[in-house]
């Protein structure tokens, strides 16, 4: 059994927050069932959503009708209201016509005015500034008339209106108007005939523990003295909530539609994806070993050298041959020479960092590119993979166990101004490698100047 890969040198630590570049590793069916699971909460996004909305258009809707039912109410209540004040002004002038009541005044006969004040119920008779007769309610709607002799008022007459909870019921009764609808007249904030105290937010309209939608209107030639039409949001609410159940019901028909889709559709999507993964592996990877493939490490070469020319990081690249492997083929068959590649192919992956690259180069030739790694960390790498792979012992599928060395040629970016440079380099100690005995570690000379003179 082969001995288990050192741990890197110091030089080749894997970075914090370091990529998996090597041995990717396809999407598991757990992963992909959380992937429909996403599908379906994705699904149910614009599906809440859309509840949400209609509900909320709904609610604006009822309480738009509601507002222009309260609007027809407090004018309807507004009209009563002003035809009662209009009646107490004739009331008012029929009064100051008479002419028994003008000679009283005008002799200050105050037992005639009490005796025309006892037959005329909410109307109050001033001498002058003085009131002779009549009461006058806590809250009321007064019209009143003067009679002036030689241009002094000698005398007034006040006809009344009480503005009350009976008032209220009268002008309710006036207006065409909902079942739960409330008419008030508030005084100061207070509502006149129970003293509950008003708080306005906006539309809102809140007596004591009760919310309502409100809207409220002055009364004409009285100070602080308002008329308001309410409706209680729980009744606007409950309009609403037939539709919000139509709604929620057709949202739980659309989410379980799409959860049955989601199901029927749930196999084909798993071998669609399983097929996807398995076609974008065979792309990417040698089928045999399982390293990146030819045309991934190129790719990979390109990205790493323009991240280290951009952050200016070190990059180096092994080159790594076996050695003497045609003859295993020849003597031993081409499926013991697959067993061999396969073997050295897990030693080098396991060997590398998860930022490094493991490919199958052609053949029986590897590279392994590591980034962020210098000349000394190279090096130290190259001898541990090399000395791994002499002591490892390989298994063949007809029992006998054969052991392979290798040859490395190693090369590090250094002030080399192409990727294609480093390859060089690397190959050509390569072949110093196997030039000088197999089984080795060779540098390539960092210099530019080599490299341009190995190139050309």
């Amino acid at each position: 059994m082969a001995p288990a890969a050192p741990a890197p040198s110091p030089g080749h630590d894997l970075p914090s927050g370091g990529r998996r570049r090597r041995g990717q590793r396809g999407i598991s069916r757990r992963a992909l069932l959380q992937l429909l699971a996403g599908v379906l909460v994705v699904g149910v996004i614009p599906v809440i959503a859309t509840v949400r909305i209609l509900g909320t258009n709904a609610l604006q809707n009822e309480r738009a009708r509601a507002d222009s039912a309260l609007r027809a109410e407090l004018q309807a209540a507004s009209q009563e209201l002003g035809q009662l004040g209009d009646d107490a002004a004739n009331r008012a002038d029929d009064l100051a016509r008479s002419p028994m009541l003008q000679h009283a005044f005008i002799a200050h006969d105050r037992a005639t005015i009490k005796r025309i004040a006892a037959d005329s119920p909410g109307v109050l008779f001033y001498l002058g500034r003085t009131r002779v007769a009549g009461t006058r309610p806590p809250v009321a709607l007064s019209r009143s008339i003067s009679l002036t002799v030689n241009g002094h008022r000698v005398g007034t007459v006040v006809a009344t209106i009480a503005l009350n909870h009976k008032l209220a019921a009268r002008l309710r009764q006036a207006a065409s108007h909902a079942q739960d609808d409330r008419l008030l007249i508030v005084h100061e904030r207070t509502v006149v005939g129970t003293g509950q105290h008003v708080q306005l937010r906006g539309h809102t309209v809140e007596i004591g523990k009760q919310s309502y939608r409100g809207l409220l209107t002055r009364v004409p030639n009285a100070v602080g003295i308002s008329l308001f039409a309410l409706r209680p949001n729980e009744t606007i609410n409950a309009s609403v909530q037939p539709y919000r159940r139509r709604i929620f019901y057709a949202a739980l028909g659309s989410f379980a539609l799409l959860v049955l889709v989601a199901l029927m559709f749930a196999r084909p999507i798993l071998n669609t994806l399983g097929d996807f993964r398995r076609v974008a592996s065979q792309a990417a990877t040698d089928a045999l070993t399982g390293l990146a493939n030819r045309r991934s490490f190129d790719d990979e070469l390109a990205l790493e050298w323009r991240r280290a020319e951009r952050v200016g990081d070190s990059l180096a690249l092994l080159l790594i041959d076996l050695d003497n492997f045609k003859s295993i083929n020849d003597e031993l068959g081409h499926q013991a020479g697959d067993a061999v590649l396969k073997r050295v192919a897990a030693i080098l992956d396991s060997g590398a960092r998860q930022v490094d690259l493991a490919a199958r180069y052609g053949g029986e030739e590897f590279a392994l590119l590591t980034p962020e790694t210098d000349i000394v960390g190279a090096r130290k790498l190259a001898e541990r993979l090399r000395s791994a792979l002499e002591a490892a012992t390989i298994k063949l599928p007809n029992g006998t166990e054969v052991s392979v060395t290798a040859s490395f040629g190693v090369a590090v970016k250094g002030e080399l101004e192409h990727a294609e440079q480093l390859v060089t380099a690397a190959d050509e100690a390569l072949y110093e490698a196997k030039r000088n005995g197999k089984n080795r570690v060779v540098m390539a000379d960092p210099r530019p100047d080599a490299a341009a003179a190995t190139t050309a």
